[in-house]
């Protein structure tokens, strides 16, 4: 290879990180805030947006259960609810919730992912049209 290939071809590779990070910058300053809520949506809900509330019923790490959002104004579009656990990957989870005839977002039908470490410690994210929070709540054993 000649010396003006190589500039060229280090050139070229210097633009496409730069690139790259600029995109990650990017990317990185789109991901909304994550609002995290001192709550426990497993025993008395979370309350967040001023008159919106979650509460998981029967979160269990064997079986399904119900989470339901109340209280969201009528125009909201899309209510996501998934789990994780802090310093583990626990996979993608995400479950929709959908608006009943009385205007409260449901799913019956939500399952905990497998910890192959027992553990029973566990973080509620949810987003309801974009905006991020997120409480921890505890399992039983």
């Amino acid at each position: 290879m000649k010396p003006a290939q190589k500039i060229t071809l280090a050139v070229l590779l210097l633009l496409f990180a730069a690139v790259k990070i600029l995109l990650l910058l990017w990317w990185q300053g789109k991901q909304s805030t994550v609002h995290a809520l001192p709550c426990n949506p497993a025993a008395e809900g979370c309350r967040f947006d001023g008159t919106a509330h979650l509460r998981l019923t029967g979160a269990d790490p064997h079986r399904p259960f119900a989470a339901t959002v109340s209280g969201l104004p009528p125009h909201t579009q899309s209510v996501s609810l998934s789990f994780a656990m802090r310093g583990m990957d626990m996979g993608f989870n995400r479950f929709d919730l959908h608006r009943d005839p009385n205007g409260i977002w449901r799913n019956d039908t939500l399952r905990l992912p497998v910890c192959s470490l027992s553990r029973h410690d566990w973080i509620a994210e949810w987003t309801v049209d974009g905006k991020r929070y997120q409480a921890d709540f505890q399992t039983q054993q």
